[in-house]
């Protein structure tokens, strides 16, 4: 499933995840308006029989370009659920009710007069709250930035507002990204399990269908723990390939952002949106544009599938284990060529590279407000200020001793990846909110290495019951549309994607 015009070679990646050695400086800037809020929509839900908020992007898309659906009515709806449900589920910080309703009017004239953007143009998403909003205030869930109204959009924003997507608002988060579950975000599947994190909002929303896309943050993990534990999709990029200026940072080296959505085909319609060179991120990739959509529906058959050996997962939760290898055999029935897969044990070593690497970026961003503003961090829920403060007592040899060790990382994964096309593993050791004892979960290890990633239903547990199940599928640098297809696949030969929870 490689992709023939892809020139970019191994070195040429070793040398882009080597550059990070020069972090970058990311200044807030400020403004003063009101932030938005909710406001009473009008309830409507359905359209001649049709669940509204159930849609995917894909069958919204298709109603609103036959003009079968208003822009203006499928917004409704949305902020009618929002309205409804986000106090039990906690997944927004600030709904833009205003602006969403005078850019749902402006799609629709738009589409009237025969102006059609396409498949994004008049749906409703959200973005994660460290996305820069012009006029809508980007606070990171955090006390710090809880009055900042940013006069520019993110590159992201910006992408998505070209496309014709309606924002309708900023997404729940742990303070800052920090941590695998977000505070008073709650699990559609079980409102007294959390969301995960850190784009707990965006997986929580997308889960109980109150938007139809997001985008999320992924650091350590966090698009692929909220869409495995909320039941949805999330898709954390090759490095480079989705711009990240003009959002709060955790990592300049690790951060990734990427879409989240209900299907591998909608996730695919919003990174034809969100990819593509931006000259503003000093990371951003030198790479061809593509049509991950058109891509989606290549043939599994013959394809080099590895999936991680049992052994390496054995501690994991036994429901985990059970619908993970119920996917290999899906594979394997598509005909696709499985091999089992074990990590270099040197690959565990210099693994752990990530966190320090982690902590040591986070406190850089963070030192101008360790020193004005410390007392500012939250208490509750949040080891922020202890985390960045920990991180500038590192010095610089030990960084550089830990991106020394991330090249020696690249070069063993380089080795794994060499005879296959992708790599499966769960996304998550057990399902939400269930303690297990791994000594690994292997997924702050893709960015660690920068190689694109995406987490995808593949089944529910039975104890406890009814909650979602995550597999990861992983590609080579930038193939990221081979990720998409053989998840796509999997998708296709299953119907774990169609369910949704009793809200």
């Amino acid at each position: 499933m490689a992709e023939g015009n892809n020139k970019t070679t191994r070195r040429d990646f070793l040398e882009l995840s080597a550059a990070a050695l020069t972090g970058m400086a990311f200044t807030a800037k400020s403004a003063a308006s009101p932030p938005a809020t909710l406001q009473t929509t009008t309830p409507t839900s359905t359209s001649g029989g049709i669940d509204l908020v159930n849609l995917t992007i894909v069958e919204a898309s298709e109603r609103i370009r036959r003009k079968q659906l208003s822009p203006v009515e499928l917004t409704q709806a949305v902020l009618h659920r929002i309205e409804a449900l986000n106090p039990k589920l906690g997944a927004f910080i600030t709904v833009a009710s205003t602006e969403a309703m005078e850019a749902a009017r402006t799609a629709e004239r738009e589409i009237q007069q025969g102006r059609y953007k396409g498949p994004l143009h008049g749906i409703p998403v959200g973005v994660k709250d460290t996305h820069y909003t012009k006029g809508i205030r980007t606070t990171a869930a955090s006390n710090i930035l809880k009055d900042f109204i940013p006069d520019f959009d993110c590159t992201n924003v910006e992408r998505l507002k070209n496309a014709g997507a309606i924002l309708v608002g900023k997404m729940n988060l742990p303070e800052f990204s920090f941590g695998g579950n977000t505070p008073g975000c709650h699990n559609p599947w079980d409102l007294s399990r959390n969301s995960g994190g850190s784009s707990g909002g965006s997986g929580s929303a997308l889960g109980g269908c109150l938007i139809l896309g997001a985008t999320g943050g992924d650091t350590s993990g966090s698009i692929r723990n909220p869409a495995s534990t909320n039941g949805c999709v999330g898709l954390k990029p090759t490095f480079g390939v989705v711009s990240r200026y003009g959002v709060v940072p955790i990592s300049w080296t690790l951060d990734h952002l990427g879409p989240m959505a209900k299907t591998v085909e909608d996730t695919a319609i919003l990174l034809n949106a969100l990819a593509g060179y931006d000259p503003r991120d000093g990371f951003s990739a030198r790479v061809p544009a593509q049509d991950y959509r058109r891509q989606l529906r290549r043939n599994i058959r013959g394809r080099r599938v590895g999936y991680i050996a049992e052994g390496e997962i054995a501690q994991f939760h036994p429901n985990t284990k059970k619908a993970f290898f119920d996917a290999v055999k899906v594979y394997e029935g598509l005909g696709a060529r499985v091999q089992e897969i074990t990590f270099p044990d040197r690959m565990r070593a210099t693994g752990g590279a990530h966190g320090l690497i982690r902590i040591a970026e986070a406190a850089t961003y963070h030192r101008e407000f360790l020193r004005t503003k410390a007392d500012q961090y939250k208490t509750a829920d949040s080891n922020v200020r202890t985390t960045v403060e920990a991180g500038s007592l590192l010095t610089a040899a030990q960084y550089l001793r830990c991106q020394r060790a991330r090249r020696l990382f690249l070069e063993d994964m380089a080795k794994v990846f060499a005879p296959l096309d992708v790599l499966l593993t769960p996304t998550m050791p057990a399902p939400a909110d269930v303690a297990v004892d791994v000594p690994e979960t292997y997924r702050n290890w893709w960015n660690l290495c920068g190689y694109p990633a995406i987490s995808l239903t593949c089944g529910f547990s039975t104890n406890p019951a009814g909650l979602p199940i995550g597999l990861q599928v992983a590609a080579k640098p930038f193939e990221d549309s081979t990720t998409l297809a053989a998840a796509f696949a999997y998708e296709s030969a299953t119907d774990w994607h169609t369910r949704h929870p009793n809200l």
